[in-house]
C-alpha cells in the first residue's frame, strides 16, 4: 500500500501548496487553479474513485485538507467528515421470476427479459404475491392526479409504466418534459410507501430515455443503498415491453387498453388475477464512506443566519480489471471539473476581504454514481436547520470547452431560484436561455435532486450552447462528442486542449447568484406546480 499511497500524498501536498500559497487574497479564479484540482483528482493514482476504494479515500483527504488549509470551519462540529455508511448488494445472477395463472406459467429469462435486485437484508429466498397493474403509479395532489384511489396494495407485486401519462408534445403533465413522477426512483419509492412486496417497471426506450442494454448493464453488477431509508420492497426491477405484453395478454387484458386507461384521471389499479413467484439470493456487504464539508461564515444579518450550499460529487466508477489496456474510469469531466470549480470558489471566498451576507457551505458528496446517496444523506442530516438554507448550487460536469454567450440552469423552473439565476446571468452581460433536453430528466439524475426533495430550491449550473471564442457550435459539438464517446468511459481523462475559461465562467455566475441571494429579504420558494415545494 505504501508504494502507491506515499507518492499520492506527496503530489497532494504539492497541489495544496500551489493552490493555497499561489493565490493571493482576493485573486480571481483562474483556469490554472481549476486545472490543478482536475489533474490531481482525475490522476490514475486515485484509480477512478470508486465507493469504498483507496482512491476515493485519497480524494476525500485532498478536499478535507484543502478546506482546512483555507481556515474554513468544519461543518460537523470539529469534523470536516460526515460518515455515510452504505450497504452494498450484488444481485443474484440466477434469480428467477414466474408468472402463474391456472395451468399456465411464464418464466422470463434473467437479464434478457427482466432484472431484479433487493435492498432488504432480511429478504427471503422466495417471495410470492398477487400481480397488480398500477398504471404510472403517480400521486400528485398539486396536479389533482391519483393513480391509487385508496386501493390497498400492501403485499402486492406492482407492474407499472415508466415516465408519465401524456409523454408527447402538449401532453398532460409537462408533455415531453419529464417530471420527477416519471423517474424510476419515484416509482420504487411510491411502491415502498404503499407497502408493496415488489415492483416491476415496464421498459420502453422513449419513456426511460435509454435502451434495455443500459438497464441490463446497470442491474448486473453491485449497487449500494442507505440503510437508514425505510424500504418495504423485497425486490424491485424492470421487465422488457414484449414480456410484459405477453403476461398481460395471458391474464386476459390488452396492454394498449391498460396503458390508455392509465393516461386518464379516473384510472384505478387493475388486479390481473396472476400470482408472481420470485426467487433470489442477493449478497449484502457494508461499506464506509464520507461527505466532506466546510463552512465559511458570512456577515451577521442581525442574528438571522442564512446559508447557500455549494455541492459537487467526488466519486466515480473506479476501475475494471477485466478490461484490456486502460482499466481506470478517471472521470475528469464527471466530476473532477465540478469538484475543481467548487473548491476554487471555496478558496476565493476564504481569501476574499469582502464576505457575503450568507453562510456558504461547501460539500463534496460521495456515492452520486450509486444513486445520489451521499447528497441524499447530507440533505436529510444537514449541519444547520434546512429552513435557513436559501439554495443549493450544484456543480456537475462543469464546462471545459470555453466560454459561452448564454447560460441556463437545470431545474430552475421548479423555483424562483430560476429567476435569480437569470438575473445573475444578465448582470454578467450573458443571455439566460430555457433549460434544454428536459425530456431526459437531467434534474433528477444529479445531486441537486436530493436537496429539492428535502425542500431546498436547487439547480445545476450549466453552460449555454453558443461558443464565445470559436465557431458558434464548437461547444455543442464537444459536448455531444463527450456524451457519445467519453461519458462513463475510460476515455474521460484530462486533456491538454481544454479551455477552462468555461469553468471559470460558471464560477463567476455562481458568485453573482450568491450576491443576489445575499440581498434577499424572503426565503426562496418552489413554484406551486412543483412537487418539491416547501412543506
Amino acid at each position: 500500500m505504501k508504494k502507491y499511497l506515499y507518492p499520492s500524498l506527496i503530489f497532494l501536498s504539492v497541489i495544496l501548496l500551489w493552490n493555497c500559497q499561489g493565490n493571493k487574497a482576493g485573486k480571481d479564479i483562474t483556469p490554472e487553479e481549476i486545472e490543478g484540482h482536475i489533474r490531481f483528482l482525475s490522476d490514475d493514482l486515485l484509480e477512478g474513485r470508486a465507493v469504498g476504494s483507496r482512491g476515493l479515500k485519497t480524494a476525500a483527504l485532498y478536499q478535507e485538507n484543502f478546506f482546512r488549509s483555507l481556515g474554513l470551519e468544519p461543518a460537523f462540529g470539529d469534523d470536516y467528515r460526515q460518515a455515510v455508511n452504505l450497504v452494498g448488494t450484488r444481485p443474484d445472477p440466477e434469480a428467477s421470476i414466474e408468472f402463474l395463472c391456472g395451468s399456465f406459467s411464464i418464466e422470463p429469462e434473467i437479464h434478457e427479459e427482466f432484472v431484479i435486485g433487493s435492498e432488504r437484508r432480511d429478504c427471503p429466498e422466495g417471495i410470492e404475491g398477487e400481480l397488480v397493474y398500477g398504471g404510472y403509479l403517480i400521486q400528485a395532489p398539486e396536479r389533482e392526479w391519483d393513480d391509487i384511489k385508496g386501493t390497498d396494495l400492501k403485499g402486492k407485486v406492482l407492474l407499472v409504466e415508466i415516465n408519465e401519462p401524456g409523454n408527447y408534445p402538449d401532453g398532460i403533465f409537462d408533455g415531453e418534459d419529464m417530471t420527477y413522477y416519471g423517474r424510476w426512483t419515484y416509482k420504487f419509492e411510491k411502491a415502498s410507501e404503499l407497502g408493496a412486496a415488489g415492483i416491476l417497471i415496464i421498459h420502453n426506450k422513449k419513456g426511460a430515455a435509454y435502451g434495455w442494454d443500459v438497464v441490463k448493464n446497470s442491474w448486473s453488477g453491485e449497487s449500494f443503498f442507505l440503510p437508514d431509508v425505510k424500504n418495504s420492497l423485497f425486490f424491485q426491477g424492470w421487465i422488457n415491453k414484449e414480456t410484459a405484453e405477453k403476461v398481460i395478454k395471458e391474464a386476459g387484458y390488452d396492454r394498449k387498453d391498460l396503458e390508455e386507461s392509465a393516461s386518464k384521471k379516473d384510472f384505478k389499479p387493475v388486479f390481473l388475477g396472476l400470482k408472481v413467484r420470485v426467487r433470489q439470493k442477493p449478497v449484502f456487504f457494508s461499506v464506509k464512506s464520507q461527505n466532506i464539508a466546510a463552512v465559511l461564515r458570512g456577515k451577521d444579518r442581525k442574528g438571522e443566519r442564512r446559508a447557500v450550499i455549494l455541492s459537487a460529487h467526488y466519486d466515480h466508477l473506479g476501475k475494471d480489471e477485466s478490461r484490456d489496456g486502460d482499466q481506470i474510469y478517471n472521470g475528469a469531466v464527471d466530476n473532477c471539473s465540478a469538484s475543481a470549480s467548487m473548491l476554487s470558489l471555496a478558496r476565493y471566498y476564504a481569501q476574499s476581504a469582502k464576505k457575503p451576507k450568507v453562510d456558504l457551505i461547501f460539500v463534496a458528496v460521495t456515492a452520486e454514481e450509486q444513486g445520489l446517496l451521499g447528497s441524499d444523506y447530507f440533505a436529510r442530516h444537514l449541519p444547520i436547520p434546512s429552513s435557513s438554507v436559501l439554495a443549493n448550487l450544484n456543480f456537475e460536469m462543469t464546462n471545459v470547452w470555453g466560454r459561452t454567450k448564454e447560460l441556463y440552469t437545470i431545474g430552475g423552473s421548479h423555483s424562483d431560484l430560476g429567476e435569480i439565476c437569470a438575473r445573475a446571468a444578465r448582470n454578467l452581460g450573458l443571455e439566460y436561455i430555457p433549460e434544454r433536453n428536459k425530456e431526459l430528466g437531467y434534474f433528477f439524475r444529479s445531486d441537486q435532486l436530493s436537496f429539492a426533495r428535502a425542500g431546498i430550491p436547487a439547480v445545476w449550473l450549466h453552460e449555454g450552447i453558443t461558443s464565445a471564442g470559436k465557431e458558434s457550435d464548437y461547444i455543442q459539438k464537444k459536448s455531444l462528442e463527450y456524451r457519445e464517446s467519453k461519458y462513463h468511459q475510460v476515455a474521460d481523462e484530462f486533456e491538454e486542449g481544454w479551455d477552462l475559461e468555461g469553468a471559470v465562467q460558471i464560477t463567476e455566475w455562481a458568485r453573482e447568484i450568491i450576491s443576489l441571494l445575499s440581498d434577499l429579504d424572503e426565503m426562496t420558494q418552489f413554484k406551486e406546480t412543483s412537487s418539491f415545494r416547501r412543506k
